[in-house]
């Protein structure tokens, strides 16, 4: 008897798993490509030796950098394996693969872990563009694929910053310093919420800034900079006995002592030129308020430390 006859549905579903399969190897090889370029680069003395942000400035280029790279090298890859159309199967893996591996990195809390998820994340991406640009039909499928993704993509966001929002407060509750915080007048906002851990010698210390509205996300110029309220938490040291000494969260030895002048109760300033620091006591822990005079108003300073008190997580991070 002859050999049996292969269905050509079979046929072309042989030829699919194909053309996938050689594209997910595509996206392999893309991603090993690209971390070797990466480990290359930020181990050459060109990168080390870097003026102005040094090595750090140079990573950051290159995080830009490496997407369109990816995208021309995996182009003339599916060029040559006949994959076609070999421009939009490499553009809609790129695409895919630096959204998922981004998602990755922001949900998942794995340090170090995620550099096994990577690879398999970015072969997927590019056996799933593959899938979306072959030319079988019907089309319908890939068209319901395509609006899901994009569909999920605003609920991903939605879901990223929730997780991150409810980890930095999983964050703040674990510091075990005293979460003061001031009664925000109108037309200012928190920002750069902060944790330092114990370290030999020192006391876990708890941070943010008191931003105008005006400044958006932070500032970015020197003048900004001295529009911003810094403020610092931690426990009260030894050396802190106002008004006769006002030394609070300080690492510098001997202590300074200076005196400080009692403006309302359990609150303290003292000044340098224009630069004043406001003092807030709240059981054993105490709250620092550092800024420039002008432009800070001393009424808003006055009013921010009079209204610090213990706050719960979700205060801070806006939840």
């Amino acid at each position: 008897m002859g050999a049996a006859r292969i269905e050509p549905a079979a046929v072309e579903r042989s030829r699919y798993v194909k053309r996938a399969a050689q594209a997910a190897g595509v996206g392999l090889a893309a991603v090993a490509a690209s971390v070797f370029a990466t480990w290359l680069l930020l181990d050459s003395s060109a990168c080390q030796n870097a003026p102005g942000y040094g090595c750090l400035g140079v990573a950051v280029l290159w995080s830009y950098l490496v997407p369109f790279l990816n995208f021309l090298l995996t182009w003339a890859a599916l060029r040559i394996l006949e994959i076609r159309p070999a421009w939009l199967t490499a553009l809609l893996g790129t695409g895919i693969g630096w959204y998922l591996v981004t998602s990755i990195n922001v949900v998942w809390s794995l340090p170090g872990d995620t550099q096994y998820v990577q690879p398999a994340l970015c072969a997927a991406a590019f056996a799933l563009a593959a899938w979306f640009t072959q030319s079988r039909r019907p089309l319908w499928p890939r068209v319901a694929a395509a609006l899901a993704l994009v569909l999920l993509m605003p609920l991903d966001s939605l879901a990223t910053t929730q997780l991150a929002r409810s980890k930095q407060e999983n964050e703040l509750a674990d510091a075990r310093v005293p979460l003061l915080g001031p009664q925000l007048p109108a037309g200012y906002h928190l920002n750069g919420v902060g944790t330092n851990r114990a370290a030999a010698g020192h006391e876990a210390t708890f941070y943010y800034r008191i931003s105008p509205d005006s400044l958006g996300g932070g500032a970015n110029t020197m003048d900004e900079l001295h529009q911003e309220i810094q403020v610092t938490v931690g426990p009260v040291q030894p050396g802190f006995t106002p008004p006769s000494h006002c030394a609070a969260l300080t690492s510098v030895y001997p202590v300074p002592s200076p005196a400080c002048t009692p403006v309302a109760p359990g609150v303290w300033r003292s000044s340098n030129h224009q630069y004043v620091k406001y003092f807030t006591r709240v059981g054993d822990a105490v709250a620092v308020l550092e800024a420039s005079t002008p432009p800070v108003s001393s009424d808003v300073l006055r009013e921010l430390a009079s209204t610090m008190r213990v706050r719960t997580p979700s205060y801070f991070t806006g939840g």
